[in-house]
């Protein structure tokens, strides 16, 4: 009678390394749709002769629901009537292939003319819900190789509980694309893009992630000088578990379009409480530079005295729909003041400008601050500030000169008129020389006057008896400047 061996050999088999990781014993997953089972080996008599007639028995894994990963983006910013879009990444957490259903909902909204629109694309394609699929390693592989042994999911074909070439996969925290993957009906394997960077235990998970996008629709703003903001919930949810789900909410803030613009402000650096402060106005400042320094800008606020330094700032603002480049500014110099060199600072900082000959204006380069290896270029939402200072002349005022009216007549045709040689200094030139020869003025310098006798023949009349006439009116006589 043949003696069955009382030490029956039992193989421990990859399924049976899985089976121990459903105890908790190794850290691992457990895919499922895979058909599990052990090996058994029978041998007896003195030979230990195997047995071949040996029947199996295999389970399968049941699909156990997770919620998904779902990545949080950070609230925006948009301009009224523009779209904005919320970039996400969904990763698988389950043991298996699970679709999951994607939901969007405004949960509030304030200072906009009604609800924006919500919408989920993927590959430029509208979606509401991605599939994703999971596997585990079923023997170890090292790292920098690129290829993973897997069991099958029970199918003969070139994908994997839900994974396929083109897919992206979370392998140990790192993302590798997937290049393509075999599966002949018991063990599969996976071919990545490119090689793991470290080692792979068997029963590490291989779990897919997908990348969608919510795309929020224009809405107009109700009131564009306060704030609007919408408040969006986006929801995964699984669709083995429907009470398995995970959400993320974002903030939208939107803002009417404001273009570029440039805000000039001064300040009295020599006397900074020079100033005339309104009755209704605790504090007049209207900007505190970057240096710290208050600033104005209400007509006649800021006063100043012979010799007081002045110093402006011009800030520059790149407004909400674009970022400036290729910037310059070119200021004046007011009347009456002198520039002070080198006084002019870009952010803060010392700058170079040019000064224009003589120096009545300077020209410089703007950026934001940080820029400076990128001159000319101001970000959208940024500013920069230049500032530079004058110095008020000194030099007192001449009094006026009154003209000398005594012995004066008005002039009239046929008249004679007066003359000064110091009230109105005429310089003769080609066309008039033969009858300047002094300083004349027309009655009491008021002006010229036309004269209806002033013929040709009374001009030359005029002129020998040194009365001086220059030019010719409407009707080609002579316009009278005065006469002795």
């Amino acid at each position: 009678m043949n003696i069955v061996n009382k030490s029956l050999t039992s193989v421990l088999t990859t399924s049976i390394l899985i089976m121990l990781a459903m105890s908790g014993l190794i850290h691992a997953i457990v895919p499922a749709k895979s058909p599990l089972g052990i090996t058994v080996v029978v041998t007896h008599g003195e030979e230990q002769n195997v047995i071949e007639n040996v029947e199996s028995a295999t389970f399968t894994v049941e699909l156990v629901p997770a919620a998904p990963y779902l990545s949080s983006p950070g609230d925006q910013v948009k301009l009224a009537g523009k779209e904005n879009v919320y970039n996400y990444k969904i990763t698988a957490m389950s043991n298996g292939l699970d679709t999951y259903t994607l939901n969007s909902a405004v949960m509030a909204f304030d200072n906009l003319e009604g609800s924006p629109g919500l919408s989920f694309m993927q590959d430029d394609l509208p979606i509401d819900s991605v599939a994703l699929g999971v596997t585990a390693a079923s023997e170890p592989s090292s790292a920098q190789s690129s290829t993973i042994k897997v069991l099958s999911d029970g199918l003969a074909d070139l994908s994997v509980n839900g994974i396929q070439g083109g897919d992206s996969v979370v392998i140990g925290g790192t993302v590798h694309g997937v290049d393509s993957v075999l599966d002949d009906g018991s063990q599969a394997t996976i071919n990545l893009a490119d090689p793991l960077q470290s080692d792979m235990l068997a029963g590490d998970s291989i779990a897919e992630q997908q990348k969608f996008a919510l795309v929020v629709a224009g809405v107009a703003i109700s009131d564009p000088e306060l704030p609007a903001t919408a408040t969006i919930l986006v929801t995964a949810t699984s669709e083995a578990d429907t009470e398995l789900l995970t959400n993320d909410e974002t903030i939208t803030s939107v803002f009417a379009p404001v273009g570029p613009s440039v805000k000039v402000y001064v300040r009295n650096a020599t006397n900074i409480d020079n100033l005339t402060i309104p009755a209704d106005q605790d504090t007049p400042v209207a900007y505190s530079s970057l240096s710290g320094e208050d600033f104005y800008n209400v007509p006649s606020q800021v006063s100043a005295v012979a010799g007081d330094t002045m110093e402006y700032a011009i800030v520059q603002l790149a407004g909400n729909t674009k970022t400036l480049t290729d910037v310059t500014i070119t200021a004046s110099v007011p009347l009456f003041t002198s520039l002070v060199p080198d006084s002019y600072k870009l952010n803060s900082q010392p700058t170079e400008c040019q000064v224009s000959d003589p120096p009545v204006s300077i020209t410089c380069n703007l950026n934001s601050p940080g820029l400076e290896s990128d001159p000319g270029t101001i970000l959208i939402h940024s500013s920069a500030e230049l500032t530079f200072q004058v110095a008020v002349d000194s030099t007192a005022a001449a009094a006026p000169v009154e003209p000398v009216v005594s012995d004066k007549i008005p002039w009239t045709p046929g008249n004679p008129a007066c003359w000064d040689d110091k009230a109105y200094p005429y310089q003769p030139d080609e066309s008039n020389a033969a009858f300047v020869n002094s300083a004349w003025v027309v009655g009491e310098c008021r002006g010229t006057e036309f004269s209806p006798i002033a013929t040709q023949e009374k001009c030359d009349e005029w002129a020998s008896q040194g009365t001086v006439y220059l030019g010719t009116g409407t009707q080609g006589l002579g316009v009278v400047i005065a006469c002795k």
